[in-house]
């Protein structure tokens, strides 16, 4: 566990949170992936260091991706700052994401210069648009705001509770795979990155997981 006496830990200084603990990840440890998840994420991690070995270890920005998001004007996710455009830029979803170390780096060598935006998850991805790196997008990250239900490929799953992260550990443990049953509570998609990103994201086919 880290603690960060320098951050006050609120809904809205997120960005800054996230700031610090890539400030802190860079002077004292040495990765080559970070991976960030919510703590209601449950993560595969020996299928995801399996599959991570498959790709590149510099420019990675690994997760599922949003382009056609429409930025808040209200509530607690509004944003005072916002100007940029009428979307928010390509980012991954908060629930599981995956940069490389070089990446790290670099967003903490312009530190200073980033603005904290109230979506910490916009703010990487805005943080990281100009950089000429790797958006992979993998529906294997379940990582939106709700679940779009089991898959036994999923790396990671996000808004999961104490008992459904059990029962997702025990199904491995006893069979090898995730679900003891395999579901659907809504579609998924593939990120189209040859067109605009408010054209990215269409949900029109269930064989995605």
């Amino acid at each position: 566990m880290m603690i960060l006496n320098i951050v006050s830990d609120s809904f809205s200084k997120l960005s800054g949170k996230l700031r610090e603990i890539l400030r802190w990840l860079d002077k004292y440890v040495d990765f080559t992936f970070l991976l960030k998840v919510d703590d209601d994420s449950f993560v595969r991690l020996d299928i995801l260091y399996s599959e991570l070995t498959k790709q590149p270890h510099e420019k990675l920005y690994m997760g599922f991706f949003d382009g056609q998001a429409r930025v808040k004007m209200k509530g607690k996710w509004k944003e005072h700052t916002w100007f940029l455009c009428d979307r928010y830029l390509p980012y991954a979803k908060g629930g599981g994401y995956i940069i490389t170390a070089d990446l790290v780096q670099n967003l903490v060598l312009n530190s200073n210069y980033l603005t904290l935006y109230q979506n910490e998850d916009v703010a990487l991805g805005t943080w990281l648009a100009p950089f000429d790196i790797k958006r992979l997008h993998d529906p294997r990250f379940d990582t939106e705001y709700m679940s779009r239900g089991c898959f036994n490929t999923y790396l990671v799953t996000h808004k999961q509770s104490t008992s459904m992260m059990i029962t997702k550990y025990e199904n491995i443990k006893r069979t090898g795979n995730l679900c003891s049953s395999e579901y659907r509570d809504r579609n998924s998609y593939q990120y189209n990155w040859n067109v605009p990103p408010s054209l990215c994201c269409i949900r029109n086919n269930s064989h995605i997981p």
